[in-house]
């Protein structure tokens, strides 16, 4: 058995193991609170930014965010490599020394790094496999990747040798690679929501056992089509340039990973935003790391009986949340809730803050029609919450993304903090 293999199969039966063993939510939190402790003490500190803070307690370290981690890359890992060092190996072989080097897609408008050593590259490939499909010993699968660009992470799949995994590249154009993805005959596929309607939409020989979602958020409506062309659950699974941190189980319920990270929550506009500590990575540390996303949690217990936090909705980013002077904020979901709502031929649309009190909506060209309603139904919406932004609406072919993100809300830079 090669390495890759034994390390992938030991994170898959440890990670099964513990949710066999880990069946309430107090045994969970505290074996999390051991595993985090001895994190902080042990492993933490082998980063120069967090050398002093050995031994203490989580609430002790201070909170980090992207900007921070780029500001300071060569501190946050326990190699010292530095950000310029690391730019370098990862436009030339994505690896540097016995790390692979990766980067965010930079949706948010700044691109970020991650360094990660084989051993957690197969470890992690083990803890998602564990997570998403639990019967891989007993069957093999062929699995299509639809993202905007490769990771080492993903090349662990092949080389566990349990896994035959094709990587389609989404910055090559969507249209295209359709017709090759139905000709590997996938039975796992994981795609981004657009790509997943794409697929959905066209008439090709499809038949997959598992889809999985990741990389935008999965609005309702698309959900819906998907399933029915399909004719099986959608799962999520919830993974960032910082890690993975939740996949959903076989009822469709995303479940956080708390087995392997810690979450911390932030108050915002009635929804959740995490900071996050992952306690199983070893090569660059990610502590009181603040993520850009918003999350609805749910209060009810998951039928499937894992006592993992479920969340009801990845709503979207923090920083698309509307914002008009007052200060008025208005979080991604109830624009789109407003949109959607105003007739139910609407499935696409683009709203943009383009000013401190400015929006442009945008439907496709043949729902001309519905153009009226959806710009009174944000009228009302933003005057219900004491904003009176101009709303200007147009139609316009609404074009998949090409090597980004689908986001239907969106608030620019150029609009204020």
């Amino acid at each position: 058995m090669n390495a890759a293999l034994a390390l992938t199969l030991m994170a898959f039966w440890r990670t099964r193991a513990r949710a066999a063993r880990l069946n309430t939510r107090a045994r969970l939190l505290e074996w999390q609170s051991r595993q985090l402790q001895a994190f902080l003490r042990k492993t933490a500190p082998k980063a120069a930014a967090f050398a002093h803070l050995s031994g203490h307690p989580l609430a002790d370290f201070p909170e980090m965010d992207k900007a921070d981690l780029m500001n300071a890359f060569a501190s946050f890992n326990s190699a010292s490599i530095a950000a310029d060092a690391a730019w370098q190996a990862f436009e030339a072989s994505g690896q540097i020394g016995p790390y692979a080097v990766g980067a965010s897609t930079g949706t948010s408008g700044n691109r970020g790094l991650y360094l990660v050593s084989d051993a957690e590259r197969y470890l992690w490939l083990g803890t998602l496999l564990a997570k998403a499909l639990p019967g891989l010993l007993t069957a093999r699968h062929r699995v299509a990747v639809m993202l905007p660009r490769g990771s080492r992470l993903y090349d662990a799949a092949n080389e566990s040798g349990r896994l035959s995994l094709k990587f389609f590249d989404l910055t090559a154009g969507l249209a295209p690679q359709l017709a090759e993805v139905a000709a590997f005959r996938p039975d796992v596929l994981v795609a981004p929501p657009h790509a997943l309607l794409a697929l959905a939409r066209a008439d090709l020989p499809l038949a997959p056992r598992e889809v999985f979602s990741g990389a935008e958020v999965l609005d309702p409506a698309d959900r819906a089509e998907i399933e029915r062309r399909f004719d099986l659950t959608v799962r999520e699974i919830y993974m960032a340039t910082e890690g993975l941190f939740g996949v959903a189980c076989a009822h469709g319920t995303l479940h956080l990973c708390e087995d392997c990270v810690a979450f911390e929550w932030q108050a915002a506009g009635g929804l959740s935003a995490p900071l996050i500590t992952d306690f199983t990575r070893r090569t660059q540390m990610m502590i009181r790391y603040r993520m850009n996303d918003l999350l609805r949690l749910s209060d009810t217990p998951c039928a499937c009986g894992s006592p993992l936090q479920a969340v009801s909705e990845i709503v979207g980013r923090r920083d698309d949340a509307f914002v008009f002077p007052g200060p008025v904020t208005v979080t991604p979901d109830v624009i789109r809730n407003a949109v959607v709502g105003a007739a139910r031929t609407i499935t696409d649309f683009r709203a943009v803050q383009t000013g401190p009190a400015t929006v442009m909506l945008t439907l496709p060209p043949h729902l001309v029609t519905d153009l009226p309603a959806a710009q009174r139904a944000l009228k009302d919406l933003f005057a219900r919450l004491g904003a009176a932004p101009e709303v200007r609406a147009s139609t316009a072919p609404l074009a998949p993304p090409c090597g980004g993100k689908l986001r239907r809300v969106i608030r620019n830079r150029e609009a204020g903090p």
